[in-house]
């Protein structure tokens, strides 16, 4: 494809999925510094598969892209480790709760230290079966689609969900015995 045309179908599809790619990316990122970081993701993401954008189904790769550029952004925020370090690089829920204690906290000496509870949380994870530990960590840390789980895992979308729906119960019951 030529450049100039690719330019054009390019700002086409801006002028038209601007204001949808926008929403989306607000929607997941909360944060304005994520959300540049995802909304520049997603207009390279977008400017690479410029010809996939040039019809009806434009808004579904978007959002796909918006998707992707969030986890991505995510990824570069936490790290490979899953640490937040600083509360003002977690996310919007989790500060949240920072900010707005219940009550009913403890002492610091009963508190788990964060990386503890991220140790046995891995640990947690390491102990479930093999397809049920890919696809907790494909939905929840790699923020794929069940589709895409379904694809990696060989077996049907419904399978993907009741495998992560069985990994949340298994690490639920796991993780409440050691925080109580």
């Amino acid at each position: 494809m030529k450049y100039s045309r690719r330019v054009e179908i390019f700002e086409q599809v801006k002028a038209e999925n601007g204001k949808f790619l926008l929403s989306v990316l607000w929607k997941l990122a909360g944060d304005r510094e994520l959300f540049t970081e995802a909304m520049q993701y997603a207009l390279l993401g977008m400017w690479q598969h410029v010809e996939k954008l040039n019809g009806q189904k434009a808004q579904s790769y978007i959002y796909r892209i918006a998707l992707s550029a969030n986890s991505k952004a995510w990824r570069n925020r936490i790290g490979k480790d899953g640490d937040f370090g600083r509360v003002g690089l977690a996310p919007p829920q989790y500060r949240w709760a920072k900010a707005h204690p219940t009550g009913s906290e403890k002492s610091p000496d009963e508190n788990l230290d964060r990386s503890e509870l991220t140790m046995m949380v891995k640990q947690a994870i390491s102990q479930l079966p093999a397809k049920q530990a890919k696809a907790i960590v494909m939905r929840y840390i790699e923020q794929h689609d069940y589709q895409t789980i379904a694809e990696s895992l060989s077996c049907a979308e419904a399978g993907a969900r009741s495998h992560v729906s069985k990994a949340l119960a298994t690490l639920k019951n796991k993780l409440t015995t050691f925080t109580q």
